[in-house]
Formats: structure tokens, sequence, C-alpha cells
């Protein structure tokens, strides 16, 4: 069974989209008319939820959409906790929803009324978000549509926020890293383009009164300076091509899953993403079998939220097992992606009847690694950045001034 993805009218003419299991489009389409929808679109979709097949310009296409009405992930994550706050305060959700529109940016703000509209005129309050991918993914309204189903939408909603609290924290904390090293490796191309663009013409300028034969290191210094000086729009052109030419690669499975292999095997920073994948996987897993998610839709959920081909293909084989009636720990060893920390939490939270518990365990588990490393990283990769700058320069500037130290052999 394939999975599809529709946008249908129903009998009040309102808009709904949503994901179904089937064999065909046609199938598909036909068991929504059954159902008195008016099917609009039908696309199969891969496993972790993106479109079969698409192209490029289809991919370019629905990210300029989404963009449209994205909003910042930080902003959603005040914004549920402040909804938590006020539903399990007792104020009505449409009420709610209407206040807190209030203090939110426009995009967001006509978001949050629109969404407040569609409650007030009976749609329930999964199904008004999922019309939102670009401030409410798959995963939250999964959540809320459990939560309204089991009666308790104050709990999950507070459980999403804690649960987006600890993604948001986490975020943070790998971001604040990376921006000392991003900006140490933007300040060194900027310095290293400046000296070949200004100040070497300087030096050649003077070497070539000497009419003498430079030493390698400055010929090549000053060749590269040419480079820069006459092709420099070319060099940013072939730049932007470069990254244009990725992006369209990425569009292609084999391609996309082959850098995601490998990716993971960078020294240090492999390691953070890997076990940033595995806390994603254990929190996100807790969360949605904790909210009453069936374990089949909560594994197709976390295939999307992984946001890695490999843990992808991974979750879908042992999506694949437990349709077949294998359980959850022995699918997750099968795949030998994941550890044994969590396939023995897993077996353990099986026999026990809690697994949403310990996987919430081995979540924190990989976080405080993260936090640790992160930590660590900073005085890891100081020096060697400040080797790597003094290196560069000091490579340069010795090529530049390496003709002054052999005056006499200039001046024969």
């Amino acid at each position: 069974m394939a999975k599809f993805q529709y946008k249908i009218r129903d009998e009040h003419d309102r808009l709904l989209t949503g994901t179904i299991d089937g064999s065909s489009v046609e199938q598909v389409v036909d068991q929504l008319s059954e159902k008195k929808y008016t099917p609009i679109t039908v696309e199969e979709l891969n496993f972790d939820g993106t479109k079969k097949d698409e192209t490029f310009i289809e991919k370019l296409n629905a990210g300029l959409t989404k963009l449209q009405s994205k909003v910042p992930f930080k902003d959603v994550v005040f914004f549920t906790r402040q909804l938590a706050t006020m539903v399990e305060a007792g104020v009505p959700l449409a009420q709610a929803l209407t206040q807190l529109s209030e203090a939110e940016k426009p995009v967001f703000k006509k978001t949050i009324l629109q969404i407040a509209t569609d409650i007030s005129v009976g749609s329930t309050f999964s199904d008004a978000i999922g019309r939102h991918p670009g401030a409410f993914n798959n995963m939250y309204v999964s959540v809320i549509r459990s939560g309204e189903i089991a009666g308790s939408l104050d709990k999950v909603l507070d459980q999403m926020a804690t649960y987006m609290e600890n993604v948001q924290a986490l975020k943070q904390k790998v971001k604040g890293a990376m921006r000392y090293p991003v900006f140490i490796g933007g300040f060194v191309t900027i310095l290293v383009t400046l000296i070949l663009w200004k100040l070497v013409p300087i030096f050649e300028n003077m070497y070539g009164n000497f009419n003498a034969e430079l030493p390698k290191p400055t010929q090549l210094l000053i060749s590269i300076s040419h480079i820069i000086q006459d092709r420099f729009l070319i060099i940013i052109g072939l730049l932007i091509i470069a990254i244009v030419s990725f992006k369209g690669a990425m569009t292609n499975e084999s391609f996309k899953s082959f850098i995601h292999k490998y990716i993971l095997l960078f020294p240090v920073f492999g390691g953070i993403l890997r076990k940033n994948i595995l806390a994603t996987f254990c929190r996100t897993m807790a969360l949605l079998m904790d909210s009453g998610t069936p374990i089949l839709q909560a594994i197709e959920i976390v295939g999307a939220v992984v946001s890695n081909k490999i843990y992808a293909k991974a979750l879908e084989l042992v999506y694949n097992k437990l349709r077949t009636g294998e359980v959850l720990s022995k699918s997750l060893k099968d795949t030998g992606q994941f550890p044994v920390l969590i396939t023995q939490l897993t077996a353990t939270g099986e026999e026990a009847g809690k697994v949403d518990e310990l996987l919430k365990k081995a979540a924190e588990f990989y976080e405080r690694e993260i936090r640790v490393t992160v930590d660590s990283l900073a005085a890891i990769i100081e020096p060697f950045l400040i080797i790597i700058l003094g290196g560069i320069v000091g490579g340069i500037l010795i090529s530049l001034y390496l003709p002054i130290f052999s005056l006499g052999k200039l001046f024969k």
C-alpha cells in the first residue's frame, strides 16, 4: 500500500488536506468520492512525506509557496506554551486563539485568526491547523488530533510545548557552537580576498621594477591575485551555479542519500548530527505514543521529522516489519542504525508497557551528550581555528616578503 496526500472539498465547500493509504491514485479518488468529498489533487508520497518523483522546479515552487506562510519555529513554540496555559485555565479555544493573535506578527496573526474562524464554523482544531503547514507540521497536527480524540487537548498542548521547548533549546545550543567557526571562516575568507585583491598588486608592482625572477610561492600568489581581479564576477557566478546545481542534485533520491550517509561520518559534527537524529527520534516517538498516536502512524511521522534519508529508509523498514507483526525493539535492531541503548530500552519498555517513558529517557541521554560535546567543542576548535588562520595569513605574508629575503639576487 502506498501513501497519498489529498486536497479535497467537503459538503460545506471547505478545503481540507490529509493523507491516506491506497493502491493507486484512482483507488484513492474513488475512496474519497464515496465519502462525499470532491477530490482536487491526489499525489503519491515517499515514506518521509515528500512528494514522489518531484522535480527540482516543483520543489522550488512548493518551497516558495510554503515560504510565504512560513512562521519561525520559536514563534510557534511561544504560541503553543501560551495556548496550553490558556486552555488549561479554561479559556475557550477560539477565544484564546483570537487573544493570542494580537501579539503576533502579521503572517502568523493571519494564520491564527483563520484557525479561530474555522473552529467557529465547526472545524476541529487539528483540521484547522492542518491547513497551515508553514506554521504547523504533520507531527504537530497528529499530536493535537490524538488529544482531541482522547479529550485531553490541554494535556497534549502542554506536552507539545515542552517538546518544542526542548527542541528549540537544543537548536540554540548547536547554533551557538557553530557561530564562532562560521564567523572565523567568513573573516578569513574576506581577509584573504582583500589581501589578494588589494595588497598583492602593490608588491607585484614593486617587484616588477627589479626585473628579476620571483620565488615560486610569490609567483603563485600573484597568479591567484590576477584570477581574483580579472575574473571576480565569473568566480561569483560559478559559486552561484555550484549552489544551484547542488540544490538540483539534492532532488535526486540517490544523491541525497549519498550526502546524508557520508555527512554522518564527518569528524565531531557527524557525531553531533547522529545524536541529534537519535534524540529527535526518541523524543518524538515518546510524545506521539504518549498522546495516543497509533505506532504505525507515529513511525511515519518520525520518518519525516528526522530529516535524514538514511534514517528515513531505516524507519520505513521498521514500518514494514511492524505491519507484519514484528515488535518495535526487534524492528529497530534489524535496521542496524539504532544503538543498543535505544533497542534495549525499547525492549524493556515493551515488557513493562512503558515504551514512551523509556524513549524519553533515551532522548534526555542523547541531548545531554550533545550539550557536553558542544560545550567542549568551543575549547577544542578555538586553538585549531587560530592555527588555521595564522597558517593561511602567515603563508601569504611569507610569500609576499620572500623576495625581500633575497634582495642580493634581485639586483644581479
